[in-house]
């Protein structure tokens, strides 16, 4: 019978954890973006590259481009070791076309 309480505990511990995440999760998502720390985070060098990271985040920040599409092509170029910028601008752009938004 001393099962059944630790469970219920464990259960009770991943529910809150998941909470949490999920709450933290969306504040995030509900933040501008901030085109500095992208610029940063995947290397950009010259001003053309930026100038893209700052025309996608304003984008972004406005409601034109999906946020989630943004931040999922992202992740997976911050991912990458080497190349990042190219990675994400170019995935970034496959996947706009696809939903009907031109970047280029």
């Amino acid at each position: 019978m001393r099962l059944f309480p630790r469970l219920s505990t464990v259960a009770g511990l991943i529910v809150l954890g998941l909470v949490i995440v999920l709450a933290r999760a969306s504040t995030v998502r509900a933040a501008d973006i901030n085109p500095d720390e992208i610029k940063a985070a995947l290397r950009t060098t010259t001003t053309e590259e930026g100038g893209f990271i700052d025309r996608v985040v304003t984008m972004v920040n406005s409601g034109a481009l999906p946020r989630d599409l943004f931040q999922s092509c992202f992740l997976w170029a911050q991912k990458k070791s080497h190349h990042k910028y190219q990675y994400f601008k170019r995935a970034l752009i496959a996947r706009a076309a696809d939903v009907g938004i031109s970047l280029s």
